[in-house]
């Protein structure tokens, strides 16, 4: 959405929660390009975007009518986002636990059209080593949002989020090593 009609969101929302859906389909084209870079960006797994907007977007729909300041869509939204990427990780992290890595897992190769770099698997592995919470963080950040916006997401301080935010980056620093270094 273009941040520069505040009002026009506002009365979008208004109209998708009341259900219409012609407005809640506005909503979701507005977002779905946004939600699925941070899906992206929090899981590092493009074989999970698909699947986990559709999960935010259905949540969005049904929580709607319970959102109680309309003017506060985008950071409810990304809220949303970010808990069901978070609850995704640890169902996964849960079925890695209980579920033996077979061999025919071991040479899967990359979806047609992702990208395959040694940098870009530099900054994976880096990412991966990250708490989800922290993934989610630097994804606010890569997307542009203000330090006053991410405090709103996650619902603490911009304080708060300056110090989350400088040690989520001292931890990437410390796992990433670019390629030429290896």
């Amino acid at each position: 959405m273009d941040n520069s009609a505040p009002t026009d969101l506002v009365e979008l929302v208004r109209r998708a929660q009341r259900g219409d859906e012609a407005a809640q389909r506005q909503l979701i084209v507005a977002y779905q390009h946004r939600v699925a870079g941070f899906v992206f960006a929090m899981t590092s797994r493009s074989d999970y975007v698909e699947d986990l907007c559709q999960q935010v977007f259905i949540k969005m729909i049904r929580a709607l009518d319970r959102l109680q300041a309309p003017a506060q869509f985008e950071s409810w939204l990304f809220r949303l986002a970010r808990n069901t990427c978070i609850d995704q990780l640890r169902r996964q992290k849960l079925r890695r636990i209980f579920l033996p890595f077979g061999e025919e897992h071991e040479n899967i190769p990359e979806p047609p059209g992702a990208v395959d770099s040694e940098e870009l698997d530099a900054l994976r592995h880096a990412l991966a080593q990250l708490r989800p919470q922290d993934r989610a963080l630097l994804a606010l950040v890569q997307e542009g949002r203000s330090h006053a916006e991410i405090a709103e997401t996650l619902e603490t301080s911009v304080a708060a989020v300056k110090a989350r935010l400088h040690r989520a980056r001292e931890h990437l620093r410390e796992h990433y090593t670019p390629p030429h270094e290896t």
